[in-house]
């Protein structure tokens, strides 16, 4: 008998059971041992379902906090829950300038520039804001090389393909002198071959001014031809001009007529067709441009001032009267011209002419303040000094709300006429007056020092140049004018520092470097610093020009 097979033994199932929250369980064997084991996939699961709520949660408040309390509505949901952070910044930075606009247009020029400040910051593409904080930089700042930093860093971000950013970039360079920037420029775009897309013909023309400026006369002639800029009214004009500079005025008139055909409507080639011909002494001829000027463009009121600084400096009465009546008769509601003609007439001493232009502007209800202040140069001019006076002190007793506006420009008259009358205790008091005054341009501390210099009073003439050179470091024409004034007074004081800057300048006065070298060479001036070295550079400028 065969033995049955034995029954196996049944195993008593092992106890299982979650722990930690179910992320986790606990098994009991029958050995009474312990076994736990992690459920990963539900910890995964709760941790990315964690993180996707805080994300969100993060996400949603940033997002409420940009565009609810800070204001920043060009914020998108969507760019802040994939955190675009470059596209985020760059949707604030465009708002930020957008705001600034606003704050400018209404007159708040500080917080105006402090979100442009920020704005550019944070969107450095946006090549309007970049425009506009150089602006602020250069005009309001006075500090015109971080006004080129922020145009040529736009460069990078779109700014050499756009042809009016490109254009801006290119005056701001050339009003501040930066020429070796603009040729950098040039010999870093500017292919090989030349190509004539408008960006290289812009930068060639930028880079052909640039050495015009600085009499590389071969240079500038090689970019206008090389780019075709012959064909163009700007770059014919600098055709013309260095024919002029090189003494050849026959051939710069001639170029410029020869292209009349082709621009017959070209002001500005009129204008300086004009000027061409009243510097050699054809009156006829200017007369005859300008009033081409005034026939082929009839709403524009300046070729009508051009003529009558023509019909003035010609000394004919009647058509210089006839032309008077006709600009008041179409110009007297146009503020910018009135302002011209008040200009026009003080610089000619025409007082009778300034009262009533003052008169039509009252009429007009335009602010007062800048023709009652050239109602006054016109007496200074015509030498009517204690007429000047007696107005002044009618402005004083009357307190027009403008004229603390104008109380430094307002003092430097009162100044001149009371110089001039053999006041100097009045004059100094009011000349100290001017001085201290801000926000005068450099064309006021010139015509003012200009008027000390009629009366003969050339040290307070100096003085004024001397605090205008202060203040505008960079104004050529102040510096030859403070130049020329030093040489004439036989002071060498910073003589040397002054003329070494002059040298860097562009295109310094010949008359006055040849006026330097003679005295520098005199014993009047045997004391001056760096006397040598500065004959030796004047020298060699001499004889290249010669």
């Amino acid at each position: 008998m065969s033995a049955n097979p034995k029954t196996p033994q049944n195993k008593e199932p092992l106890r299982e059971r979650f722990i930690l929250l179910g992320f986790a369980t606990l098994k009991e064997r029958p050995n009474r041992s312990i076994e736990v084991s992690i459920r990963w996939g539900r910890v995964v699961a709760v941790l990315f379902a964690l993180s996707m709520i805080g994300w969100l949660s993060v996400t949603g408040a940033l997002y409420a906090y940009l565009k609810y309390t800070q204001g920043f509505k060009a914020v998108s949901f969507s760019n802040t829950l994939l955190l675009q952070r470059s596209e985020l910044r760059r949707k604030i930075g465009d708002q930020q300038i957008q705001e600034s606009i606003v704050h400018l247009n209404a007159g708040n020029y500080g917080d105006s520039f402090r979100l442009l400040h920020f704005g550019v910051a944070r969107s450095p593409g946006n090549l309007e804001g970049r425009k506009l904080i150089a602006d602020f930089y250069e005009l309001a700042r006075k500090r015109p090389p971080i006004a080129a930093d922020y145009l040529l860093e736009g460069l990078s971000h779109g700014g050499l393909q756009d042809i009016e950013y490109l254009k801006k970039m290119i005056q701001v360079l050339l009003r501040n002198q930066m020429d070796e920037k603009i040729q950098e420029l040039a010999e870093t775009y500017l292919p090989e071959e030349p190509e004539l897309t408008d960006t290289n013909k812009l930068l060639a023309l930028g880079a052909a001014m640039a050495n015009y400026h600085r009499e590389n006369y071969d240079q500038a002639e090689d970019y206008l031809i090389a780019y075709n800029l012959l064909e163009s009214i700007d770059g014919l004009l600098i055709y013309s001009k260095i024919s002029w500079d090189q003494g050849d005025r026959i051939a710069a008139i001639t170029k410029l007529e020869q292209m009349m055909g082709r621009f017959p409507d070209s002001d500005p080639l009129l204008l300086q067709l004009s000027n061409y011909y009243r510097e050699i002494g054809d009156m006829d001829q200017a007369r005859r441009y300008a009033i081409l000027r005034s026939v082929k463009d009839p709403l524009n009121y300046k070729p009508r001032i051009e003529l009558l600084y023509i019909y003035n400096n010609e000394g004919d009465i009647e058509r210089e009267a006839s032309e008077i009546e006709r600009f008041f008769e179409q110009f007297s509601q146009d503020k910018s011209a009135l302002i011209e003609f008040a200009n026009l007439a003080a610089k000619t001493g025409n007082t009778d002419l300034s009262k009533r232009i003052q008169t039509v502007a009252l009429d007009n209800g335009f602010d007062i303040d800048m023709f009652a202040i050239l109602v006054l140069e016109a007496h200074i001019v015509s030498k009517d000094y204690v007429k000047a006076l007696t107005l002044s002190e009618s402005l004083i007793e009357q307190k027009p709300t403008w004229l603390t506006k104008r109380w430094a420009a307002f003092n430097s008259l009162r100044s001149i006429a009371a110089f001039a009358i053999n006041r100097p205790d009045l004059g100094e008091i009011y000349l100290q007056n001017f001085l201290k005054g801000t926000a005068q341009m450099p064309q006021t501390y010139l015509s003012v020092s200009n008027h000390f210099s009629t009366i003969d009073r050339i040290p307070q003439a100096r003085k004024v140049l001397s605090v205008a050179y202060q203040k505008f470091p960079k104004n050529q024409k102040i510096l030859s004018e403070l130049i020329a004034m030093d040489l004439e007074l036989g002071k060498t004081e910073r003589l040397d520092a002054l003329l070494i800057k002059l040298l860097q300048m562009r295109r310094p006065q010949r008359e006055l470097l040849a006026k330097a070298y003679q005295e520098l060479g005199s014993d009047r001036f045997i004391f001056t610093k760096n006397r040598d070295l500065l004959l030796l550079q004047l020298s060699a400028i001499l004889r290249e020009n010669n």
